[in-house]
């Protein structure tokens, strides 16, 4: 009797043990991917069409097999979903990823990809840096293509469309594809 009576006082602590050790592996299986990936991979796959439609000019590249640089923020998760274009080419240019601690690392690069929204003041001063250099900008940052860069990531009702403002491409001497502003919200530099 004093058995059963002490096994029963302990049996919910038991229970209540074996759900928290048991639970959070069952609710929380352990992730393939870093969190956003699947976000990252998209706008990956979106730079990566971007270059088959942008035509750089032929001073732009060091010689007919230099490749298509495409410089990214140092952070795990964009440089774990660009990977996958290490192995890829656009244009008969393979291309190559490169992280950057700073933007300005950001004079050989051919397109410069700035993920986080930073400050506005620090975004307008490396736009202008690289303003008549022949460097694609792609950026989420709500004025990024008001203040001069090239195209713009922008997320609504769950889904990625972009932005270009064209004049900013003429004056990196970039030329961008028809079919490619068909499908973009065209948008102005703020005067």
């Amino acid at each position: 009797m004093v058995i059963l009576k002490v096994m029963t006082s302990f049996c919910p602590v038991i229970i209540l043990a074996a759900m928290l050790v048991l639970i959070p592996a069952i609710a929380a299986p352990a992730p393939e991917k870093p969190l956003f990936a699947e976000e990252y991979e998209l706008k990956a796959a979106y730079i990566f069409n971007f270059t088959k439609f942008v035509t750089w000019p032929s001073t732009a590249f060091k010689d007919e097999s230099a490749p298509i640089k495409i410089c990214i923020p140092r952070n795990r998760m964009l440089e774990y979903a660009f990977s996958a274009l290490t192995q890829k080419s656009s244009q008969k240019r393979r291309i190559e990823i490169s992280g950057y601690e700073n933007t300005k690392d950001s004079g050989n690069c051919h397109l410069l990809f700035f993920d986080e929204p930073l400050d506005s003041s620090i975004v307008a001063k490396v736009l202008m840096s690289v303003r008549n250099s022949p460097i694609l900008t792609i950026g989420v940052s709500r004025d990024f293509v008001t203040q001069g860069g090239i195209i713009r990531f922008v997320t609504t009702d769950g889904r990625l469309t972009f932005e270009i403002n064209p004049e900013a491409a003429r004056r990196a001497g970039l030329e961008i594809s028809s079919k490619m502003l068909s499908l973009a919200k065209i948008v102005r530099d703020v005067p």
